[in-house]
């Protein structure tokens, strides 16, 4: 589906406490507040984060720095052209104004997703549940809104978690499942809901080629290669457990070894996550970065085309950021 960046803004919109909201900024705006800005889903990171660099103007309902308060809640939406979606709400949580001639404010917010980065619980898991039903009832126990939760529902063992952040064992439910054979899978926030979607199953998928592109990376590396996995059986009695099988990748760069265990009667989960580790690990990373203008649809996880420099396949957003005072944005990718 074509875009027309030349199109692409984007609008900041307050939700006031009383109720109803407020167009902060954009081209129906009474002031264009916006100097700089990025939206960001970065590797490693649940929530998405927005930081805005804003004048601090004067309206007729009060300074902007009061509407963008600690605690309050805002929506950034965007428009190619085509009308203006939702691409991101979320809660203020750090929030600076300068005594500058031009009196400015900034702020750092992040999505409903926030508190399940922050906080931390024991929970007990017990084996059979799958990743998809772990990050459900975790959710309501946070009262987090839930959305879409299409996956994983590979069957797992039991686990119990001491004091973890609560984002740290749904991204470790989900680890699990993928070294089960259960693909991979994001969690995201959606219009202020959890939803959990299969990585790459978006239906538009964006072209990025060398005409739109401004700049690129492609990085090979072999530091973190696995070439041969042991797979262990459980120890009956003191000693060495025994060896259950031995696999072997791409030897030709060295024996570099990974050691997996199988657990209860069976090693049918150990031999499962012996050939995921050889799938995943067992051949040199590539990553790439690419600049080119902005397209606020892409999110991460999505599934992206590109031919842009030697990186010419189809790729997974690893990260995203886009830049909203230049309209550019940054993709972190990993080829499929």
């Amino acid at each position: 589906m074509p875009v027309d960046v030349s199109k692409v803004a984007y609008r900041l919109i307050a939700i006031l406490p009383i109720g109803g909201t407020l167009v902060l900024s954009g081209p129906d705006a009474e002031h264009d507040i916006i100097l700089d800005g990025t939206l960001e889903e970065q590797p490693g990171e649940m929530a998405a984060r927005l930081q805005l660099h804003l004048k601090n103007v004067k309206r007729a309902d009060g300074w902007i720095h009061q509407h963008v308060a600690i605690g309050r809640r805002l929506v950034l939406q965007a428009t190619d052209g085509s009308g203006w979606r939702e691409v991101w709400r979320g809660q203020v949580y750090r929030h600076a104004t300068t005594m500058e001639s031009d009196h400015t404010i900034d702020v750092i917010a992040y999505d409903t997703l926030y508190p399940l980065m922050q906080s931390k619980i024991h929970r007990y898991f017990r084996s059979g549940e799958t990743a998809a039903s772990c990050i459900k009832s975790l959710a309501q126990q946070w009262q987090i809104p839930v959305g879409q939760i299409a996956g994983p529902s590979v069957k797992l063992p039991a686990k119990l978690y001491r004091g973890d952040a609560i984002g740290r064992i749904i991204a470790d439910r989900l680890e699990q499942s993928r070294k089960l054979g259960g693909g991979r899978w994001v969690v995201r926030d959606v219009q202020g809901k959890l939803n959990v979607v299969k990585e790459g199953s978006n239906s538009t998928v964006y072209d990025i080629n060398a005409d739109v592109a401004e700049n690129s990376r492609d990085e090979y590396s072999i530091e973190d290669l696995v070439t041969r996995v042991l797979v262990y059986g459980k120890e009956k009695k003191e000693g060495h457990p025994p060896l259950v099988a031995k696999k072997d990748g791409q030897t030709q760069y060295g024996i570099l070894q990974e050691i997996v265990y199988g657990t209860g009667d069976g090693v049918a989960d150990a031999l499962k996550e012996a050939d995921e580790i050889l799938a995943e690990r067992g051949k040199p990373k590539i990553t790439a970065t690419v600049d080119a203008p902005d397209v606020p649809w892409i999110r991460k996880g999505d599934r992206v085309k590109v031919n842009v420099g030697t990186v010419n396949a189809e790729c997974i957003v690893e990260g995203v950021m886009h830049h909203i005072g230049n309209l550019k944005m940054t993709l972190e990718l990993r080829r499929r």
